[in-house]
């Protein structure tokens, strides 16, 4: 269990999410009262609405992309 300022907790909040996602046990505290605990969620199950969603707005692409030769053009044009 770790436990981190508020003051502290605001400037690394990407690491004490990565933590907690990580299964560590985040506490944030405020004049030394714990103030929040972070914890991981459970995935939630992907509803039947939402696969039909995504199948609908599935793309087929014509013919095959070399993806390798596409970041590697958005590179050396500085996108």
């Amino acid at each position: 269990m770790a436990y981190y300022r508020m003051e502290d907790a605001i400037a690394r909040l990407p690491e004490l999410l990565a933590k907690a996602s990580a299964g560590e046990e985040v506490i944030i505290t405020r004049l030394d009262e714990d103030l929040t605990q972070l914890i991981p969620t459970e995935p939630r199950p992907v509803t039947k609405e939402e696969m039909d969603r995504l199948r609908e707005r599935r793309v087929t692409l014509s013919k095959p992309v070399d993806i390798t030769a596409v970041v590697r053009q958005m590179r050396d044009e500085g996108l």
